[in-house]
């Protein structure tokens, strides 16, 4: 019996033991093992990019899933509590998701602090399109200060921002350097690469003009390199008038414009359907972020904004 308690002493060990013994090296592990950064994003477009260059040394969660209209975000005691966890956060920025700020100062996470490397503006060093160059009022609508913020839809701004969040993972966890800095480079290369692909399909509405309900396509015009004549909206946030949408549907049957009109999701889509029948024109309504009807990623929402406007 002895030379049996001997060869096999954890075997006389109580349940209770067993359990104690496995909450002890499970903690331990989690000491001992890769503690992952946690990045919280404002939208499914920085998670898709944070995911890429963080890869398995991130955990990243969003605030906001799909396309919506970010001036409608209602906040969440549910968000506070993540933002209490995280390591970083990638917001908007450009007055766009000010919402976000009252949820950062009840979460009370330092590391989230603006002056923090755990606090990233995803719109820095961006070139920022349509910045007010005189004096803004209520007259304007619904003007940004600091100029358009659906930077997002140039696929090359993806670039900016995924060095943007290179750099601060690098900072936050500088023995992964080598790692950031490659899928970095990867991630670059690959949007580049696709960017090829994406213009030249996009050569058969080159000669189309464009037209959207609101301001939000201004930085996919830039990059694709199309012709805006307008908006539906006389000014941003104000709905269509009647006598502005028949000066426009005039001004394109004087000139037989060939227009194409784009309204994201979370616009009006029988104005933009009522405009286009009158003026024969084509419209597509469309998600604008990742996290709609299988976009999961960032490439994949331009490989579905590109395709169905150039049908």
């Amino acid at each position: 019996m002895k030379q049996q308690l001997v060869k096999h002493p954890l075997k006389y060990f109580s349940g209770g033991v067993w359990l104690v013994m496995w909450c002890i090296f499970g903690l331990s592990s989690g000491l001992f093992g890769t503690q992952k950064i946690r990045i919280v994003t404002v939208n499914d477009d920085f998670s898709s990019i944070a995911k890429s260059i963080g890869q398995e040394f991130v955990q990243v969660d969003s605030l906001v899933h799909g396309s919506k209209n970010m001036h409608d975000i209602q906040p969440k005691p549910s968000m506070v509590m993540v933002l209490k966890n995280a390591d970083m956060i990638i917001r908007l920025g450009m007055d766009q998701d000010s919402w976000l700020d009252g949820l950062i100062q009840v979460a009370r996470n330092p590391k989230l602090f603006s002056n923090q490397m755990g606090y990233l503006d995803a719109s820095k060093n961006i070139r920022k399109l349509e910045v007010p160059t005189h004096d803004v009022d209520g007259s304007h609508g619904d003007i940004h200060l600091e100029g358009n913020p659906h930077y997002s839809l140039n696929p090359m701004n993806g670039i900016i921002i995924a060095d943007n969040i290179r750099h601060h993972l690098v900072a936050i966890d500088p023995k992964n350097k080598a790692a950031y800095d490659k899928n970095f480079n990867e991630f670059s290369t690959h949007i580049s690469q696709k960017m090829v692909q994406w213009k030249q399909q996009m050569t058969t509405v080159q000669q189309k003009k464009f037209m959207s309900y609101h301001k939000v396509w201004s930085y996919f015009y830039d990059a694709f390199e199309l012709d805006n004549i307008g908006t539906l909206e006389l000014v941003p946030g104000v709905p269509p008038t009647i006598k502005h949408l028949k000066n426009l549907k005039d001004n394109i049957k004087q000139k037989k414009l060939k227009v194409i009109v784009l309204t994201a999701n979370y616009y009006p889509k029988k104005v933009g359907q009522a405009f286009a029948k009158d003026t024969h024109a084509t419209i597509h309504h469309l998600y604008t972020n990742v996290g709609e009807d299988g976009i999961e990623t960032y490439t994949a929402l331009f490989d579905y904004l590109v395709a169905e406007i150039s049908k």
